[in-house]
């Protein structure tokens, strides 16, 4: 059953990446100068560096343009804007479609590779120097100790070439600050040696001024849902073979990462929810006795996965799954026999037990004003061996998305 559910989850996952794009209008620019209308797939910086995936208007088969293929292209709405260039990344120039930012008496230019993003400041008359905003991750202390003296080093020798490139421009040399790479620091830098050092009038362009598009969206969510545990079973408990079935409630907070540049109307989603009190009974009538078991805990449950809108309707259809981890807190088992008319009880266990498994749902997705609400029906299984205890649930959930 647990390589089941897995290989579903890995089938919908491959095939959902394989088959969506994220398309938004723009054009793309020939190497004779001609432009193009179309859509573009707006994918991560990193990828847009190396292809450029085009629908021309009227057309349904779409081209991939490799740098050199044509000049450049670009987003509507003063979106981004790639050129083809020639840089040095990795050690040997290649071309690239760079993220033209700014144009003006200094260009300036960004390449994102492997996660680290290449800067690079061209001067009208040609001289170019680079700045390297780097994506640091490391395995052992002793690595991070090491690279983070080598990256201070490269800042410091990168910093002094820009600072020379731009000594035309007391404000701009004054502005470059090495404890603040941010793209908005940098575009104004560029800016300001532009407005200082232009002499015929010319305009400078920003193409690209708003940071948004770079971020990574996140919403916060509440939500409240309602739980039919049909299997509740765990190592802790007197008798193994009971189990603990019934309903509850549950409410919790979470937080949608917008993920739509590395697959359209995607999004990663974390979870965290609590049931204050669930109580369960279970009756196991013997020869000479009616045994009552009774459960109580509060439940925590702390879920991430991944969450798909399809369709373009104010009513979208969605469905997610991911991975779960259930912590019961404050757990008591008792066990009464009956005595008469009352029950004789004895508790039994108090402590903490956890389950792991999987989650798989659907649902909908619906506009109220600029926020939106969800309301998906959900089937958790956890996948530890029987004798760790097992938990199967029924849900459903509305959530309120900022």
């Amino acid at each position: 059953m647990r390589k089941s559910i897995i290989s579903f989850l890995l089938a919908i996952i491959a095939t959902a990446t394989m088959a969506q794009t994220n398309p938004k209008p723009g054009y793309v620019i020939t190497n004779t100068g001609d432009t193009i209308r179309g859509v573009i797939d707006f994918r991560t910086n990193e990828k847009l560096s190396k292809q450029c995936q085009f629908w021309a208007n009227g057309e349904k088969e779409g081209k991939v343009y490799l740098p050199g293929d044509i000049e450049g292209f670009r987003f509507d709405n003063n979106g981004k804007y790639f050129v083809a260039r020639r840089l040095n990344v990795t050690g040997t120039p290649e071309l690239y479609f760079a993220e033209f930012m700014v144009q003006g008496k200094m260009n300036l230019y960004c390449v994102t590779y492997k996660a680290d993003e290449y800067y690079f400041f061209e001067r009208e008359d040609g001289e170019m120097a680079e700045l390297t905003n780097r994506y640091t991750s490391y395995m052992s202390v002793d690595a991070a100790v090491h690279g983070t003296k080598e990256i201070i080093r490269e800042k410091k020798k990168q910093y002094g070439r820009v600072k020379m490139l731009l000594q035309q421009s007391k404000n701009a040399v004054a502005e470059m600050d090495d404890n603040n790479m941010t793209r908005k620091k940098l575009v104004n830098v560029v800016r300001d040696y532009h407005n200082e050092v232009c002499t015929d009038g010319s305009s400078c362009m920003v193409y690209e001024y708003n940071e948004k598009t770079d971020h990574i969206n996140i919403h916060f969510k509440a939500f409240a849902g309602y739980a039919n545990y049909v299997t509740e079973m765990t190592d802790m408990q007197h008798d193994q073979d009971l189990n603990y079935s019934g309903s509850t409630y549950e409410i919790g907070i979470g937080a949608d990462i917008d993920l739509a540049r590395v697959m359209k109307d995607f999004s990663l989603e974390l979870g965290l929810g609590l049931t204050p009190k669930y109580k369960s009974t279970c009756d196991v009538q013997t020869i000479d006795k009616l045994w009552r078991y009774t459960y109580e805990k509060s439940i925590m449950t702390i879920s991430i996965g991944g969450l798909k809108k399809f369709g373009n309707g104010k009513i979208r259809p969605i469905v997610r799954g991911g991975g779960f981890a259930v912590i019961h807190i404050g757990a008591k088992e008792t066990m009464a026999y009956e005595y008469g008319r009352d029950f004789v009880s004895t508790p039994l266990k108090w402590g903490t037990s956890t389950h792991f498994g999987v989650y798989l749902g659907a649902g909908v997705q619906i506009p109220v004003g600029k926020y939106f609400t969800r309301v998906h029906g959900d089937f958790y299984k956890s996948l530890e061996p029987k004798s760790m205890g097992q938990m199967t649930k029924w849900a459903i959930t509305a959530e309120f998305v900022l």
